[in-house]
């Protein structure tokens, strides 16, 4: 009876992320390839495949891996690994490595390199060519950090990290402009409610209505109150982003870790560090932990929970 129980004790504690986290331990990144894992998004196009990337102070590499942490295939970058932060993906085969890394606001512009999503079961034939680079910079005193990256129609989508415990502020970049000469100037697209903590990751759903952001201590899904029109991406995208603000729907609490990226596999999320570790929070349990609270009772009777908004549909699994 004893050694069940040091062993239920022990399961509790496996993956040294504490008793009953919600984080299930899915494997390594070997330290030698993947030091500084900063960014992970899922395939769309190749069953079981994962990209990842180092943070700043490693080489220009993108890595092909497996959920367990098996490396399938690096490719090097023909761009220069000054601060990537994130990787995005679309609907239309590229891949999106965002050096959007700005510590303390040092640097005056930053980058979003757009590539094709290179085939994990081939050799490379040569460094991968990056088709375009949207530069934008900042307004006078506006210069911020950011670490999470989404694709969003046309648009990028950037969260800003901040320390001041207000809630994580959103911008957006065109990715695709009329006039390429003209610099590009984020725009305030809204808020994360009840996001607080400095943003060290995000991913958007394929089917553009759930939206997952992690930090250290904390992941928070957000849906919004309309789905995303794929067939209206123009050049009223930015109009879309402001009209339909994100709404928090769940969150998940764990003990602090080194959690720097995070992205959706189905319904559930993956989140990798930069202590090597890849984890898991089952969509079973997102889905468990609403944000919606009951309405206030009144001294005549209760009234019934307001419905959770993970009632609705879940994310669209990714291809």
């Amino acid at each position: 009876m004893r050694a069940s129980v040091l062993g239920w004790i022990m399961a509790l504690w496996v993956g040294n992320v504490g008793p009953a986290s919600p984080l299930e331990l899915l494997g390594r990144l070997d330290p030698d390839v993947l030091p500084e894992a900063s960014g992970i998004v899922k395939s769309r196009r190749y069953e079981g495949i994962f990209w990842t990337h180092n943070d700043s102070g490693n080489g220009p590499s993108l890595f092909a891996i497996r959920r367990d942490g098996t490396v399938v295939r690096r490719f090097t970058v023909a761009a220069i690994n000054l601060d990537w932060e994130d990787i995005a993906i679309d609907d239309e085969g590229h891949l999106y490595l965002g050096d959007i890394g700005n510590n303390n606001g040092r640097l005056p512009a930053r980058a979003i390199h757009q590539l094709q999503e290179p085939d994990p079961t081939k050799p490379p034939e040569g460094p991968l060519k990056v088709q375009r680079s949207t530069i934008y910079t900042f307004p006078a005193g506006g210069r911020f950090d950011a670490e999470s990256l989404a694709i969003d129609g046309t648009h990028a989508l950037l969260v800003a990290k901040t320390f001041d415990r207000r809630d994580a502020r959103l911008f957006a970049i065109p990715l695709d402009r009329s006039n390429p000469a003209r610099a590009i100037v984020p725009t305030p697209v809204g808020t994360l409610p009840g996001f607080s903590e400095p943003a060290t990751g995000a991913d958007l759903s394929a089917d553009g209505q759930w939206l997952a952001v992690c930090s250290e201590t904390a992941t928070r899904v957000y849906r919004r109150e309309k789905p995303a029109d794929k067939s209206a991406l123009n050049a009223d995208d930015l109009d879309r982003i402001r009209a339909n603000p994100w709404r928090l729907a769940a969150e998940v609490d764990y003990p602090a870790c080194a959690a720097e990226a995070i992205c959706w596999d189905g319904q559930d999320l993956i989140l990798a560090g930069e202590d090597q570790r890849l984890s898991r929070i089952p969509g079973s349990i997102w889905k468990a932990r609403s944000a919606i609270q009951a309405p206030a009772t009144t001294p005549a009777r209760r009234r019934q929970p307001a419905a959770p908004v993970f009632d609705r549909p879940a994310p669209t699994p990714s291809h």
